[in-house]
């Protein structure tokens, strides 16, 4: 056991105070042998004093926090180690088609994004998670864990405004050196999510590529396009020097010696349909520690200091009659 604030243990002679004090009756008497012995009355006093010093000593204890140790356990499930790189710059708050239709607005890229990364998260229990946010640099957002608080914060920050700008390459050189701190358990991918592609310098796809070696990451990249954009996906031929940069990323990350698939979203319910398969895919048996915090003592010693209290109160009105 341990104490979250032990200096308020220096209160504890408080609990002394009832048996210092002296009882005051209701009536006063010049020849004290008049007074018949009473032992019954004796014996409830010195228990109201020692329900009341109990009491106080409760509360100082509870003040003091006493925690009982912590451990951790070894947990088995199915998931993967994935982290989130999400694009945060300001074309992200655009409606996938450009503007509403109906009447209505349509819903903007990055709130779609919170809303089915939420689920997604939500549906996979087992998986440890981090959140890489990028715009003219790397924002980093959660480290890889199971900690679903941390991560649900995680994203709403990475799905807000920014910059713009788009540097693809920093936020996924940051998210590599997030697997290097834990160790390599059921799948571990990379799941990137953006509306544009930027380019990558010839030193920045060096540091990809060596990162990325040994590692058996797995990358997914979401394009969430508008229908006017160029599909990573065309058959087109392009002079060299001249290739659309959304086509160049994707080329380059089919260079890389891991497995890689893209998928093009120009809808919420093609995003989602994308996350649908990644979560197939990444569906492996998993081993992972988790911290078990100690029993919070303070709750017990409060819940007991409130029963006292309330038979004291009880004893006072009996008293009264």
């Amino acid at each position: 056991m341990h104490w979250l604030h032990p200096w308020f243990l220096l209160l504890l002679p408080v609990a002394a105070v009832p048996f210092l004090l002296k009882s005051r009756h209701a009536q006063t008497y010049s020849w004290l042998q008049m007074v018949p012995v009473d032992p019954f009355s004796d014996t409830v006093n010195r228990l109201v004093k020692a329900a009341t010093s109990l009491m106080l000593l409760c509360l100082v204890l509870a003040l003091a926090g006493p925690q009982g140790e912590s451990h951790q356990e070894q947990k088995v499930g199915k998931g993967a180690q994935t982290v989130f790189v999400i694009d945060r710059s300001v074309s992200m708050d655009h409606p996938f088609a450009g503007q509403g239709t109906g009447g209505h607005a349509a819903e903007i890229k990055s709130a779609a994004a919170r809303r089915l990364i939420t689920a997604f998260i939500d549906s996979r229990p087992d998986d440890m998670m981090g959140v890489v946010g990028f715009t003219n640099s790397a924002l980093y957002g959660m480290k890889i864990t199971t900690n679903r608080d941390g991560i649900h914060s995680a994203i709403q920050a990475a799905t807000g405004p920014a910059l713009n700008q788009t540097n693809i390459g920093a936020g996924i050189t940051n998210a590599v050196t997030l697997f290097e701190s834990i160790p390599s358990t059921g799948s571990r991918a990379i799941v990137l999510l953006s509306d544009g592609a930027g380019k990558l310098s010839p030193h920045v796809k060096y540091q990809i590529r060596k990162q990325l070696v040994g590692k058996k990451l797995n990358l997914y990249w979401i394009v969430l396009r508008e229908p006017d954009d160029i599909s990573i996906f065309s058959n087109n031929t392009y002079d060299e020097g001249r290739v659309p940069e959304a086509i160049a990323l994707d080329r380059f990350f089919h260079s890389l010696n891991i497995k890689y698939k893209a998928f093009e979203a120009d809808n919420s319910t093609a995003l989602e349909s994308a996350l649908r398969e990644i979560d197939a895919k990444e569906k492996n048996v998993i081993q992972y520690s988790i911290m078990i915090p100690g029993h919070d003592y303070a709750k017990d010693l409060i819940v007991l200091a409130m029963l006292l209290g309330l038979a004291l109160v009880m004893v006072k009105h009996i008293r009264m009659y």
